[in-house]
């Protein structure tokens, strides 16, 4: 509110201080109030009152920010200490974590953005950890695409702050808003605009840019428009890095050349584990699942960015969080195409690809996802969309006009001539040898096409198994971190004799297992104690109370032992894995194949252990908690086989099959069937590739252990990607067949 006139007879300097409790209670607000509107009504107070407002500014939103300092030893010791200060600042924009200035800094007279957190916040720990962390990571990750920090500091009233450069733009939501409302007014089925493209071509930006921050191992886990600020000059930047976590990076990743980001704001409070957080309408399923963010996750993100793009309007709505956290984990959302019938296939797919429920099934990383929209933009092919012929000729067609145009008149001119000159035999006779040549063409090409997808079937279904064995680590991970499990366990390690201590670990189980639902049907959990002694199990049997210290998924060695095996006495939980794995992450086994005594089935055991504590150091295993699954619930379908490289402990033979199609109607005395030797060969090469998880081979003439019959067949390796290598490569490879028309 400005100066009245009927306040004009005031003293003027008591009016100076009523107008600079209204200049700082608009900005209290979030407000701008200009010194000229202030005192239009008494100009002669003007340059008074900007003094005063410098004088405030200065005295609360005056920094130093301290330059990187060098030193050295003996008498040369120096430091450098260099100092900003911001002056002028306007409120811009708020957000939940701070709000946003713009303003001036002095000595090099240029705009800054500059980011206070939110005053309510300044004691609240969590809050602040937060905040330094997404300023440390912004100030890290250099990139094009991400705004460059200049500085941080502290105001003398406590709040927090850091100041980057300033983007004079907009958000890609608001530019989205825009395109679509020019849309809305040609009619829902208008041809996509430039302005359209321009949005694509910043889309491609954005996943670069977060593909970097993955190299980097930093997940995003907040990407949507509103956080994409599009400059007036082409500039595409990702803001708000806040909820932003490191993780541990794989190969695909590592590979990149870039250096771990590791950062040291928020380090205590940071979790990789941080599932839930981000925006529900753009929240991956897992994020939704409260489950560990992964690249995985960014790239659903992009694809609900993508979305918007395509439909301006979000993927996902609902009339409160419960419902919208419902969709987002089912996956229930209309496609692009039903909403705007002008979306062009490919993007479609594109989008539906990035938007997977299943983090395997979605692009493998950031820089494919933006390589499919850079191909749609150049009238390329995209990766997730088989074209038909009739395709393929339009696009060339479109892209040679001036070759097809002279082709066509070529055409037409040499069919006047052939009608005037020549022969009807002879006519039949080019048609007849251009017929062989199709056809020898077409013969060639579905023989490619054939191997292709076998090949690309048996890669895909290989990983897909790999990420069905690391999701079950998972959930176990996830439940051993349970403080009820490790108190319950404490208390019947002290006396393992008392039974009456392992009923509630039993009540545990069943509860915890039940909240699984789907994700561990046909599985039996169970409770081991740091001893091998089996407190609960679910479904109950007859099991509990019995030893089990010689089996492999208690100790990892590979192999179980026998009972009087004088190792068993001294054994510990994981011995043989603690060692291997402790310094590259969380410890999990997943036992060697053997025979189930009650169903004759063949099974393995997923085992981790329940620490103590969390300290790498110092931590001491209570228990162990493991999950026992029949290999014929890894889904394998009915035109392929698995088998096991390394010799196995109930034949002891190499490449004996443990799960086909055929293997449930064999009698329960018969031996287990093995491949041939020369199928070993092939599979110990893909094993022990360099990069087994890309790993694929092709067969001509593959025999059936079992059937006999002979089929084209491709192998690829069974590998768990996201972990280390003395557990990932599992040594199961899987045959695919082509399947008999």
């Amino acid at each position: 509110m400005a100066l009245d006139e009927n306040t004009i007879g005031m003293n003027d300097s008591v009016l100076i201080e009523d107008l600079v409790d209204q200049w700082e209670g608009a900005r209290e607000q979030g407000k701008h109030l200009s010194i000229a509107d202030l005192c239009r009504h008494a100009p002669h107070l003007e340059q008074d009152l900007r003094r005063r407002v410098d004088a405030i500014e200065q005295q609360h939103f005056a920094s130093r920010g301290k330059s990187d300092r060098k030193s050295t030893t003996g008498t040369d010791t120096e430091s450098l200490t260099s100092s900003s200060e911001i002056t002028s600042l306007i409120f811009h924009a708020k957000g939940g974590l701070g709000a946003v200035y713009r303003a001036t800094e002095r000595e090099l007279n240029r705009q800054v953005a500059v980011k206070f957190i939110h005053q309510s916040l300044i004691k609240d720990r969590t809050s602040c950890d937060r905040f330094m962390l997404e300023a440390e990571v912004t100030g890290r990750l250099e990139h094009p695409g991400i705004v460059p920090l200049y500085g941080i500091g502290q105001a003398e009233n406590g709040q927090l702050f850091y100041y980057m450069r300033y983007i004079d733009g907009e958000t890609m939501d608001e530019a989205i808003q825009r395109c679509h409302q020019v849309r809305a007014t040609a009619g829902n089925t208008a041809e996509p605009s430039l302005e359209f493209r321009r949005l694509l071509t910043a889309f491609i930006s954005v996943c670069k840019t977060v593909a970097y921050a993955h190299n980097r191992g930093i997940v995003h886990r907040d990407i949507k428009p509103a956080n994409v600020m599009l400059g007036k000059y082409g500039e595409t930047i990702v803001v708000d890095w806040g909820l932003a976590v490191p993780v541990n990076r794989d190969d695909r990743f590592r590979n990149s050349g870039e250096m771990t980001l590791m950062p040291n704001a928020g380090s205590q409070n940071s979790s990789t584990s941080g599932g839930g957080a981000g925006t529900l309408a753009y929240m991956s399923p897992e994020q939704a699942s409260n489950l560990a963010p992964t690249p995985a996750s960014d790239i659903y993100s992009l694809g609900a960015t993508l979305y918007k793009i395509l439909c301006g309007q979000p993927a996902f709505t609902g009339d409160n969080g419960h419902e919208i956290r419902t969709r987002v984990i089912e996956g229930r959302f209309t496609h692009p195409s039903e909403v705007v019938r002008s979306v062009p296939r490919s993007l479609e797919a594109i989008c539906l690809k990035a938007m997977q429920a299943q983090p395997k099934d979605r692009y493998e990383t950031a820089l494919d996802l933006a390589a499919d929209v850079e191909n749609y933009l150049a009238d390329e092919p995209v990766s997730v969309l088989n074209e038909t012929r009739a395709q393929r000729i339009s696009r060339w067609v479109r892209r040679h006009r001036f070759a097809a145009q002279s082709a066509a008149l070529g055409i037409v001119a040499v069919v006047l001539i052939s009608v005037l000159a020549a022969a009807w035999l002879g006519t039949l006779a080019r048609r007849e040898h251009a017929a062989r040549e199709l056809a020898d063409f077409s013969h060639k090409e579905a023989q490619t096409a054939r191997q292709e997808n076998l090949e690309t079937t048996a890669r895909t279904m290989a990983q897909a198994i790999g990420y069905e064995i690391d999701l079950r680590w998972r959930l176990l991970e996830s439940e051993a971190q349970s403080e009820s499990l490790k108190n319950l366990l404490r208390a019947a390690n002290a006396n393992p004799s008392e039974k009456t201590l392992w009923e509630p670990l039993q009540a545990w189980l069943n509860e915890h297992r039940g909240l699984r639902g789907n994700a561990i049907q046909n599985s039996n959990w169970s409770i081991f104690s740091n001893t091998g002694l089996q407190y609960a199990r679910t479904p109950r049997g007859t099991s509990i109370g019995s030893e089990y210290r010689h089996r492999d998924y208690f100790h990892g060695l590979g192999h179980d032992l026998e009972k009087d095996d004088p190792r068993v006495a001294t054994l510990k939980p994981l011995e043989y894995l603690i060692p291997k794995l402790a310094e590259q992450g969380d410890v999990v086994n997943l036992s060697c194949v053997y025979q189930s005594t009650a169903t004759n089935k063949l099974v393995v055991s997923f085992s981790v252990p329940v620490w103590d504590s969390e300290n790498p150091i110092e931590r001491q295993v209570l228990g162990l908690l493991s999950m026992t699954l029949e290999i014929d619930d890894f889904g394998v379908q009915k035109n392929a086989m698995l088998f096991q490289v390394e010799e196995n402990q109930i034949t002891h033979h190499q490449g004996m099959v443990i799960a086909h199609p055929k293997l449930k109607d064999r009698r329960s005395d018969a031996e287990f069937p093995r491949v041939a030797d020369s199928v070993l060969t092939v599979a110990r090469k893909l094993v022990n590739a360099e990069t087994p998880e890309l790993s694929v081979e092709l067969m001509e003439q593959f025999v059936d252990p079992i059937t006999g019959a002979s089929h084209l067949a491709a192998m690829s390796p069974v590998i768990v990607h996201s972990r280390p290598k003395e557990v990932s490569n599992i040594g199961w490879v899987l045959v695919v067949t082509e399947t008999d028309k």
